[in-house]
């Protein structure tokens, strides 16, 4: 629905009354209204899809999302409300402490199973459920606030485009130097035809689970608004960064249990990586080395083995990666995060 079908009030049985802020981050507000409802409101772009998203995900698959029951836009269309039901129980982040490894192994599971039905449909280009262009979602990790909360410039549908209207304007407002750049290009793992619905925010935070029952069950995947057509490496690689302790061993379990099934996988991780790091610290021998080992195996002179490890590399910087943080919130507990190895020693 574009924006300007949008009705400019809720539904007529809809009351304000009751609602309780429970989330704000920047413009972005969450309320709940009384045990029933979830009110979300974000600035009016335009090309809002998250509820044109949950009807395709409730109709053509198993996935347990929120029933929407409207959307619309403010009076002077700064503002897209979306009202959906409230689902009952609780976030993995709030259970994840109590636990046990198991019932982690099995909640991944069950995630990527639902995944795994997205991923039947795929588009010719990069875009939303409705056709627009998706939320940037650190696609482009770009320590600028239009690449990092904005969205993505178009509905792009080669590689070439891609990396030329996306990637290549944040690297060159970094000052990357231009053989990299060029580099960069030429190590860029494919988009066109990778093209694949997901959700693309793993977070703990958007898993819902219902542990009432003997056994821990995802009961809703929730939050939907960077769903799209994704490159099914960009996938893999978002859910190999966490955001906290917790996030951290959660995306480790996942990114290590889907690795096989993505095309890619390691190829887009390292990357991605290599990206992120050239905008933060365009100097960095990190990245340059990461950079030697893509050009090796795109030549097929370097095995996915080897990509495998490519945070050894360097290890003194990489050290470095991991203690200093970047800003936007990353550090030790970031995208870099030490929770990932711990869990990983258990």
């Amino acid at each position: 629905m574009s924006s300007n079908s949008l009705p400019t009030s809720p539904p007529a049985w809809f009351t304000f009354q009751d609602a309780a802020l429970i989330y704000q981050a920047g413009e972005r507000k969450v309320w709940k209204i009384r045990d029933e409802f979830i009110l979300k409101r974000t600035r009016a772009t335009g090309i809002n899809s998250e509820a044109a998203t949950h009807r395709f995900v409730a109709d053509n698959t198993s996935i347990p999302v929120p029933f929407v029951y409207g959307e619309w836009q403010s009076e002077d269309r700064r503002w897209h409300y979306l009202l959906e039901g409230r689902i009952h129980g609780q976030t993995l982040a709030d259970c994840w402490a109590r636990l046990t490894v198991d019932d982690k192994l099995d909640l991944a599971e069950q995630v990527l199973a639902y995944m795994l039905q997205l991923r039947r449909f795929t588009a010719g280009s990069l875009r939303s459920l409705s056709g627009k262009p998706l939320p940037n979602n650190l696609f482009v990790p770009a320590p600028f606030p239009e690449g990092a909360r904005g969205y993505l410039r178009g509905t792009w549908r080669t590689d070439d485009d891609i990396f030329a209207r996306e990637f290549q304007p944040a690297l060159e407002r970094a000052r990357v130097a231009p053989d990299l750049v060029r580099l960069l290009r030429r190590t860029m793992p494919p988009c066109a035809g990778q093209l694949q619905l997901t959700h693309c925010d793993l977070y703990v935070g958007n898993v819902m689970v219902d542990l009432s029952g003997g056994r821990a069950v995802v009961s809703a995947i929730i939050d939907w608004e960077s769903a799209g057509y994704w490159p099914a490496w960009f996938q893999h690689a978002r859910i190999t960064h966490g955001c906290s302790k917790h996030d951290g061993e959660w995306k480790y379990i996942l990114s290590r249990l889907q690795q096989s099934s993505i095309p890619h996988a390691d190829h887009g991780r390292v990357w991605w990586d290599t990206v992120q790091t050239l905008l933060y610290r365009p100097s960095s021998l990190q990245a340059r080395a990461w950079l030697r080992l893509l050009v090796g195996y795109v030549r097929g002179e370097r095995s996915v083995s080897e990509l495998e490890k490519y945070q050894e590399i360097d290890g003194e910087e990489a050290a470095v990666l991991n203690t200093v943080p970047r800003g936007g919130g990353r550090g030790a507990d970031g995208y870099y995060s030490t929770a990932i190895g711990a869990f990983r020693r258990r």
